[in-house]
């Protein structure tokens, strides 16, 4: 009876580790792959946030939708359509900085209720 219950133990042990190892080989390949294109993204409108905050933001407002405007007329977009190409790389620099502010403050906020207690 002894050798029946170390038996089963054994190939109770090995289906739990073949489950494991396959839960890690998916969270290797599928889950972390999205988790540091997510981390990536929110680092760089941070930094672009801290960027306009440095240089003022109206100003790289205006700079940086006219480097995407000039962009996009290099790639072929039409020449007639140039104000509202402009219109709206304004508006999505403008979003996109506004973004980075808020993810900035949220993180900071957390971090603050975390390590200090604050905020709770």
């Amino acid at each position: 009876m002894n050798l029946l219950f170390r038996l089963i133990r054994f190939l109770f042990l090995l289906v739990a580790s073949v489950l494991f190892n396959l839960l890690l080989t998916i969270f290797r390949f599928l889950v972390l792959p999205v988790i540091i294109a997510i981390l990536g993204a929110l680092s760089n409108l941070v930094f672009l946030s801290i960027l306009a905050a440095v240089e003022g933001p109206t100003r790289f407002i205006d700079r940086l939708a006219a480097e995407w405007t000039r962009r996009l007329l290099q790639r072929g977009a039409p020449m007639d359509r140039i104000d509202q190409m402009y219109g709206s790389c304004r508006v999505m620099v403008g979003a996109m900085i506004v973004l980075g502010w808020i993810v900035s403050t949220l993180f900071t906020v957390e971090i603050l209720r975390i390590v200090f207690g604050l905020f709770t």
